[in-house]
């Protein structure tokens, strides 16, 4: 209470055409803050549904098949897959999801195995063995969490 007292007190001091200038740049100063914080918290609302993908790499031939390495980012969670098609097809099949930016090397061992190496990732969401008469062997250099969440339909389909 002092401090308003202290306040008033200085503010009966300064002419009224000021005060009255003061008082409307107060009044416009807390609406921009209101503002700021409804539309900064409706853009949080937003962005927690927005989801980026972007192809990271592609390769083209190894062991007779194609393949994709994209990332989705549901804001800062950021996962990465290896989609593999027959040559030259669009249609595309989930091998390995797993949580890192890291990009993989996907290298042919024989005409019916593929090797598919990457560093230290987080967690792995998916991973298969074999896909149509391909193998597929993983080269991992650490896992730093195990997961524990659910696999995705695309990769529980295969398995049965």
């Amino acid at each position: 209470m002092k401090v308003f007292r202290a306040l008033r007190g200085l503010l009966s001091s300064v002419p009224k055409p000021i005060r009255s200038d003061l008082r409307w740049f107060a009044e416009v100063a807390a609406i921009c803050g209101v503002l700021y914080f409804a539309v900064g918290a409706a853009f949080d609302y937003w962005k927690a549904g927005v989801c980026l993908t972007e192809v990271l790499a592609s390769v083209s031939g190894v062991a007779g098949f194609d393949f994709e390495v994209s990332t989705t980012n549901c804001w800062h969670s950021p996962e990465t897959g290896v989609f593999v098609s027959k040559l030259g097809q669009s249609s595309k099949t989930l091998l390995f999801l797993y949580s890192s930016l890291e990009v993989p090397d996907i290298t042919s061992v024989d005409e019916h195995t593929i090797r598919i190496t990457v560093g230290t990732i987080d967690s792995i969401f998916c991973r298969k063995d074999t896909w149509e008469g391909l193998t597929i062997k993983y080269d991992i250099g650490g896992i730093r969490y195990s997961g524990t969440r659910a696999e995705p339909r695309e990769c529980l389909a295969e398995r049965k």
